[in-house]
């Protein structure tokens, strides 16, 4: 079959429903991006808002290559340059024709992108609607309101219960004394919980990070689906088995381990791994130095981002080991084996793989039945 045929068209469409709601995510979070929040009150003579304005020193367009362009484009190289030994889907085809290897490989694209849009997306989404609900200053606030200290004086005078005074630096005044005419600039002064920066930067190079192990463990360790860690081969292999007895038992011993144990990553790719974590979190510290945030701002997007990219890679099951029996399988269906193989029924795969079941693929595309099929075990 070509390229591009009905099976494969019909399971790109599955996931276009998936492209509308991640597009949606991305569009509400810069709505609610471009609206004035909460204004929470604050005290004028804090000095945890009254530092120095300063620019950014990782601009928005920075930040949008560094979190969203630099993973993707990583991505489709890793997904179109990968080994076909490398797809777990093609693991059990020994000679698999050209057409089906770029078929797998653009799903693979395909679901990855889904899986870094979810991710970026779900993260805009939160950060947004977290900055317009709590509202907080930002600690270059004061520099900003431009505060007419005459009115806070008189509020100051209003509002004091103790002899002298001594309780008056306790007074909240709200951005009603500001002065400056910069709405914009001002309504931007009061999103400073969580920090933007650090969650798009934790979530785009969490993803990042994870995908790239993921890639790494299929191509330079020759994982298959027969060798993965959590794979029922191993517990079928055990040492009082009728198969492991005598001559039989080193070797069974010998094959556990090897699948329990695949071959080590060189540290050059813990050492990249980790890069893209230190570049999130300097990111994360130009905001402390520009006076953007306090450090439980950062803290917190930091945080929320790790945990998008973590929703983003497991809903598209691209897990360390190769996503084949956690989520979504990485071509589109499963066969479920209940009371026979003739019972089965073929549908688009929802949650983790029960122990027992069966994933079956054509050369022709993908997973489903067919008289040809080849059946993988899980």
């Amino acid at each position: 079959m070509g390229l591009f045929s009905k099976d494969m068209v019909m399971v790109s469409l599955r996931y276009a429903l998936d492209w509308v709601l991640v597009i949606g995510f991305a569009i509400l979070g810069g709505f609610l991006g471009n609206i004035d929040g909460a204004r929470r009150p604050f005290n004028p003579y804090d000095p945890a808002f009254s530092f120095p304005y300063h620019g950014d020193t990782v601009s928005v367009v920075v930040l949008g290559i560094v979190a969203i362009a630099g993973p993707a484009a990583i991505t489709l190289l890793c997904c179109l340059l990968v080994p076909k030994s490398a797809l777990p889907a093609l693991a059990d085809h020994p000679n698999p024709p050209a057409s089906l290897v770029w078929k797998h490989k653009l799903l693979n694209w395909n679901r990855a992108w889904l899986a870094l849009g979810l991710t970026d997306s779900l993260a805009f989404f939160v950060s947004n609607c977290l900055k317009n609900v709590f509202g907080k200053p930002r600690p270059h606030m004061i520099t900003v309101c431009q505060p007419d200290w005459s009115r806070v004086a008189d509020i100051v005078k209003s509002t004091r219960t103790g002899p002298d005074g001594v309780l008056a630096w306790n007074v909240l005044v709200t951005s009603d004394i500001c002065t400056t005419t910069d709405n914009e600039k001002l309504s931007e002064a009061f999103r400073s919980y969580p920090s933007g920066h650090a969650t798009m930067s934790f979530a785009g190079l969490t993803f990042l990070s994870l995908f790239f192990y993921s890639t790494l463990v299929l191509t330079l360790s020759k994982t298959s689906a027969s060798k993965l860690p959590y794979h029922v081969f191993d517990t079928r292999k055990r040492s009082d088995s009728p198969s492991n007895e005598k001559g039989s038992s080193s070797s069974g011993r010998t094959d556990r381990a090897s699948a329990l144990h695949p071959p080590s990553l060189p540290l050059l790719t813990f050492v990249i791994i980790i890069s893209f974590f230190c570049l999130a979190m300097w990111i994360g510290a130009t905001r402390y130095l520009d006076f953007k945030h306090a450090g439980i701002d950062i803290f917190s997007g930091s945080c929320l981002g790790f945990v998008s990219a973590i929703c983003g890679t497991w809903w598209y099951a691209m897990p360390a080991a190769g996503g084949v029996a956690k989520g979504r399988m990485r071509a589109g269906y499963r066969e479920v084996s209940r009371r026979s193989r003739r019972d089965s029924e073929s549908h688009e795969p929802r949650g983790p793989i029960a122990h027992g079941e069966t994933m079956t693929f054509h050369e022709g595309f993908g997973y489903g039945e067919s008289s040809n099929a080849r059946g993988i075990a899980v």
